[in-house]
């Protein structure tokens, strides 16, 4: 780890290299003009819920992005924050405490929490009575809504939620009625993975558990197409999960326990200074050091842009692609798309219908768009 650190001080000089044979081999895992629905999506349902997430999947996103933190007692949940404040009703189940840490709170304190509710209020034009008592996911939970299946709950709509003999909770699914057959990959973002060790080993276990991890179980193949009839198949094939994270200590521990055999994207922003060729290419040179075949970066604020037209033509030249988060507007989509020439190579979303159009209406993209936002959400119950 410590070799890979260093060594970026010296990979600047060969960023316009290309890739190695083997992350160019698995850069083509993932598609181009990729939709990549941000939490699912924070604008037609509560973020990081199952609501957002079966909307995401049914919509036709080819991702569904999450953010993993750990419960107290170890539980790997969705949520984006550091704390339960703005997105849960924390303040009225646990008075004193919406400033805690997420990692101070058991799962069944989490449990407890109403993730729905607090959207509704911020977004009464949007509101559904459906949305409250959303539960806050756990990891698992994405992979089977990507799967086509949702949370399996009591007569009550309370999830079922039981233990193993050794203490390990265990979470219950079911096919999802409303399931219209698209497949999305999950991108995960590792949150602050300095302040929890060994998160990148315990994620790689649970993929391998629950049969997403491409490097163990059987081989997957290769010709599996990304699209089927219409359909989002992502899940099925290669480029079924994407890992990514802003720290660079992360990025080297990605790399030893992935191997750099998984998609991978290192994260920046505009505030890293990217407006010299020098400050581009130390990126470039520790992206591709570190086993990244992508770069994740902002939208900027128009003045200091996240991924601006030397960046991108610098580490295109290098050999790395480029996802943008995160888009609310055609305004924004055509602006980096450039007039044929993308500034990025993916979209990361908050509304992966807006994006779906975009691409449909340029001629890149046949998948995915099952119908209006409001009438897909109908559809699934809510």
């Amino acid at each position: 780890m410590i070799f890979i650190l260093c060594f970026v001080v010296f990979a600047s000089c060969e960023n316009n290299q290309g890739l190695s044979s083997e992350a160019a081999k698995v850069q083509k895992y993932m598609v181009d003009n990729a939709v990549i629905a941000h939490r699912g999506t924070i604008y037609w349902a509560p973020e990081l819920t199952e609501a957002a997430f079966r909307w995401a999947r049914n919509t036709g996103a080819d991702y569904l992005e999450i953010d993993i933190s750990f419960s107290k007692d170890g539980v790997p949940i969705i949520m984006h924050d550091g704390t339960f404040k703005r997105t849960t009703d924390v303040a009225v189940k646990f008075p004193g405490r919406e400033k805690d840490p997420i990692e101070s709170f058991t799962y069944q304190e989490i449990l407890q929490l109403d993730a729905g509710i607090r959207f509704n209020e911020r977004n009464t034009g949007r509101a559904r009575e459906s949305f409250v008592g959303q539960d806050v996911p756990v990891f698992e939970d994405v992979f089977r809504i990507a799967e086509g299946k949702r949370i399996k709950r009591d007569e009550q709509g309370k999830r079922i939620v039981s233990k193993s003999e050794s203490g390990e909770y265990m979470f219950e699914y079911e096919d999802d009625p409303a399931d219209n057959g698209n497949r999305p990959g999950v991108y995960i973002e590792f949150k602050d993975p300095e302040n929890y060790p060994g998160i990148e080993q315990h994620v790689y276990d649970v993929l391998a558990r629950i049969d997403w991890n491409i490097l163990e179980g059987e081989p997957v193949n290769e010709k599996t197409p990304a699209y089927i009839d219409g359909k989002v198949n992502i899940a099925n094939t290669k480029g079924k999960v994407l890992i990514q994270t802003f720290s660079r200590q992360g990025m080297a521990t990605l790399l030893d326990v992935f191997k750099g055999k998984l998609l991978c994207s290192f994260l920046v922003g505009a505030e890293n200074g990217l407006t010299t060729e020098a400050s581009c290419d130390e990126i470039i040179g520790f992206a591709k050091a570190t086993g990244a075949q992508f770069i994740g970066s902002n939208l900027g604020d128009g003045v200091k842009d996240g991924m601006s037209t030397m960046f991108a033509q610098r580490l295109r030249a290098a050999g790395l692609k480029s996802n943008v988060y995160s888009f609310n507007t055609v305004e924004q989509m055509g602006k980096y798309y450039n007039n044929g020439k993308p500034l990025c190579d993916g979209m990361i979303t908050n509304r992966a219908d807006l994006t779906l159009d975009f691409y449909h209406a340029k001629g890149v993209r046949q998948a995915g768009k099952q119908g209006k936002p409001e009438e897909v959400l109908m559809e699934l119950g809510y």
